[in-house]
């Protein structure tokens, strides 16, 4: 009888020890890794919703969620959302903003980078992190538009008729004009004679199809709807001092 009680009693200190366990390793803080083809949302103010190509998915997006190449975000009223990128910068986006991610790959041991994202509408913050004997892109693309860097802090909207604003706040951006694509075979013209030499008009608006411009610090470019630019020109950083610039500002100051 008494051998029967002291069983009992050791099979019911093990099963004691055995539940104080298990509580205490759920109450531990889940740790996520940004492996080098994903970004982490980090932080996340409002509304957004994400939709995975992959799995035809389509559910709120929430912090601590995982993105990956071909993930769709639309950010509702009020909104604004950071991503944390496999290399080490940051992305983040404003309300009533939709972007996808074209490429998020990032190799630590050779630093190489190839990180695209595409912002269909909105606006967008980038502080890209600068990589010493690194090689590769970070860039934001649009309809009328590629930004890519280095290793820069600048701003880029897109607004609801296709024209781009970008804005340079360190470093410096390359600007250029997008990858245009042959959908149908193009039309060839019949042989015309070449003319010769003749004068150039002054400085105007470039609207060739390939352009580049390099944009620097506190300067900004403007794109319009039918892919005109105007070369790069200043802006005055107090005007330009919103709600959305010092929002940026402040958090980039806590990532220092």
């Amino acid at each position: 009888m008494k051998r029967n009680s002291a069983v009992t009693l050791f099979a019911l200190i093990i099963m004691i020890l055995l539940f104080v366990a298990s509580t205490g390793l759920a109450d531990e803080p889940e740790i996520v890794e940004v492996e080098g083809e994903e970004a982490e949302v980090t932080l996340i103010e409002g509304n957004a919703q994400l939709f995975r190509k992959k799995d035809q998915l389509r559910k709120p997006l929430i912090k601590g969620d995982i993105l990956h190449h071909g993930d769709r975000v639309t950010t509702g009223d009020r909104t604004r959302i950071e991503l944390a990128m496999p290399d080490g910068s940051f992305l983040r986006f404003d309300e009533k903003t939709t972007f996808e991610f074209i490429s998020v790959n990032y190799d630590q041991e050779a630093k190489q980078r190839d990180i695209e994202v595409y912002l269909a509408l909105g606006k967008t913050w980038a502080k890209v992190a600068g990589l010493v004997g690194g090689q590769g892109r970070f860039q934001v693309s649009t309809e009328n538009a590629i930004g890519g860097v280095r290793g820069t802090v600048y701003r880029m909207n897109v607004n609801p008729d296709k024209s781009v604003i970008v804005k340079v706040y360190w470093g410096e951006i390359h600007v250029s004009s997008p990858t245009k694509r042959v959908d149908r075979p193009t039309r060839v013209s019949k042989p015309r004679k070449v003319e010769g030499p003749h004068p150039v008009a002054g400085p105007r608006p470039v609207t060739m199809q390939e352009w580049t411009y390099i944009v620097r610090a506190m300067h900004q470019i403007v794109i319009l709807p039918d892919g005109t630019v105007s070369k790069p020109f200043r802006f005055d950083p107090i005007v330009d001092a919103n709600n959305w610039v010092r929002w940026n500002q402040m958090r980039d100051r806590l990532q220092q």
